[in-house]
């Protein structure tokens, strides 16, 4: 899971925002938050929608704004790689992160297994 998502600090000032009533704001905030969280490149599920606070009539507004697009049940927003880092990134350099831990000897895997097979 990505703990942090991209923000503009003009976020709530953008022309397709501003024409959003504020609770369909945040509900269009947190499906940013939801997709980066769950890393699904932009991609939010019908069903994650009532975790979003976003109703039928609220996600359908925010489309009628132009920031999502529809494909069967699943919403993606517009332009989200733009700003976020796409998951399969995120698994590149989680990945180059644990093999530098390892080439450097500080690898809490190699730590965890070497105190289990230590005698007490």
């Amino acid at each position: 899971m990505a703990a942090w998502a991209k923000v503009d600090v003009g976020f709530f000032r953008h022309p397709q925002i501003v024409a959003l009533r504020p609770i369909q704001q945040v509900g269009y905030l947190a499906m940013i938050l939801y997709a980066q969280e769950y890393e699904t490149d932009g991609a939010v599920p019908d069903e994650a929608l009532r975790v979003c606070g976003v109703s039928p009539a609220d996600v359908k507004a925010i489309h009628d704004a132009g920031l999502l697009t529809v494909s069967g049940s699943t919403w993606h927003i517009d332009g989200f790689q733009r700003k976020q880092v796409a998951s399969a990134d995120l698994n590149r350099k989680r990945q180059q992160a644990r093999e530098n831990r390892k080439r450097s000897g500080n690898d809490p895997e190699r730590k965890r297994n070497a105190s289990a097979n230590d005698p007490e």
